[in-house]
């Protein structure tokens, strides 16, 4: 009997990875975010966790049974997650658009200490090249490794490298603790009487909406000198112009730095032998018309039929960065691309920016993340999750201290400016 072509089997593969990840995004999204009490904190788990873990435990049920299957999964969930995490930031740059005014209005200081957001490398990275992290420490230690950093670490490195494990690893303890512990920071933070609640708000702002909540709630509870509707909303802007910055940062100046001082005498010797193996690669199964129609498929599915005028908008406008971000990613990453063209159709005062922002939100950028959250789990690999197990506690303790680290220096940069003035 004749074996099935590659195209065939690649296209089989496409079917199933994209009818899965649109069954679990639809079913997460559905169900709806889960609060645990916690004594007087709430741990909220949204759906894009649940999405997350749901894919990375068919992955392993595939991995654990059939291997060779579970290596063309990986190989085309990550060509579709490329474009997939273009989609999500372009609709992540029309809210930063839509909240430019509110930006610009809180002045100098929100834009400055949105560079406090590279502080998460200052503590974190040399306790991560201490505790074996090895390459995965570049990648769990250039953010707080939200959905931002994943799609410029995939566009860099691949996710599935050491890179990608070691933002896998940050992200996971995030959602896992990020909200309790930006929630003891605000308290910490409030306690310590160099810091006002403007600047400390500012500081709550770090891409992830639900540990900005979490640490402006927190702060707003506690606060005297500040009414709680101000710091929700310059949190909130803070939190917008994050997006920017992790990308801006990352890729122009956190990620070659981390590169250098990786390379290090010093940074060596704390390697602990770890070799950083490469992760074999599956061939290649689907050309890039297929994963197109995938991600196409995935999107339109998944924002409904009243969001098909702004999804099908969101679609071409990242299928166009893709292609610009192919020519000129050397200099300009496409993640940036993606932000920017976000940003320009929901600026204030253009001609278009009230339609498009009116069209454009009816696009869930939950429900975009959730769909992103989801491709991710099915492009963990074996190796990923060897290194996931390796890491352990160790994990958790580097992911406290990127938090810590972009915390504190963005609330010191926003004190510093606020001060001046």
């Amino acid at each position: 009997m004749a074996r099935p072509s590659n195209a065939k089997i690649g296209t089989r593969v496409a079917i199933a990875v994209t009818t899965l990840c649109v069954l679990v995004t639809v079913g997460t999204v559905y169900a709806g975010a889960l609060e645990l009490r916690i004594g007087s904190f709430t741990l909220v788990l949204l759906p894009l966790f649940f999405a997350f873990v749901i894919t990375v435990a068919v992955n392993l049920a595939l991995s654990w049974r059939r291997p060779d299957t579970a290596a063309l999964v990986w190989s085309f969930a990550g060509k579709i997650l490329q474009l997939l995490t273009v989609v999500f930031v372009v609709r992540a740059g029309v809210v930063l658009g839509a909240a430019l005014p509110t930006i610009v209005e809180a002045g100098p200081a929100i834009l400055v200490q949105s560079l406090g957001k590279a502080g998460t490398v200052l503590l974190a990275f040399p306790a991560a090249l201490l505790l074996g992290f090895g390459r995965a420490s570049i990648g769990a230690t250039f953010s707080i490794g939200r959905e931002p950093s994943i799609a410029l670490v995939t566009e860099r490195y691949g996710v599935s490298g050491p890179e990608g494990s070691g933002v896998l690893a940050t992200y996971i303890c995030g959602t896992l603790f990020g909200s309790l512990f930006f929630s003891a920071l605000a308290g910490v933070g409030s306690a310590i009487p160099l810091f006002s609640s403007t600047a400390l708000a500012m500081a709550c702002g770090v891409g992830s909406g639900g540990m900005t909540i979490s640490c402006a709630g927190s702060l707003a509870h506690g606060s005297r000198d500040l009414p709680q509707d101000e710091i929700l909303a310059l949190a909130t802007a803070s939190d917008v112009l994050t997006y920017v910055t992790t990308v801006l940062l990352g890729a122009f100046v956190v990620l070659p730095v981390l590169e250098r001082l990786y390379r290090s005498p010093s940074a060596v010797r704390n390697r602990l032998g770890s070799g950083d193996p490469a992760e074999a690669k599956a061939p290649v199964v689907a050309s890039r018309l297929v994963a197109g129609s995938a991600v196409t498929v995935l999107v339109l599915v998944t924002s409904g039929w009243q969001a098909v005028p702004g999804a099908s908008v969101l679609l071409v406008l990242a299928f166009g960065v893709r292609i610009l971000g192919s020519r000129t990613g050397r200099f300009v990453p496409t993640v940036l691309w993606a932000a920017l063209v976000g940003a320009a159709l929901a600026v204030p005062g253009l001609p278009w920016s009230a339609v498009m922002l009116r069209t454009m939100s009816a696009v869930d950028l939950l429900t975009v993340a959730t769909a992103v959250l989801g491709c991710v789990g099915l492009c963990v690999t074996i190796r990923q999750l060897k290194i996931l197990r390796t890491l352990s506690w160790r994990a958790v303790v580097v992911t406290l201290l990127v938090f810590a680290g972009s915390f504190f220096s963005s609330a010191l940069l926003a004190q510093a400016v606020l001060s001046l003035g």
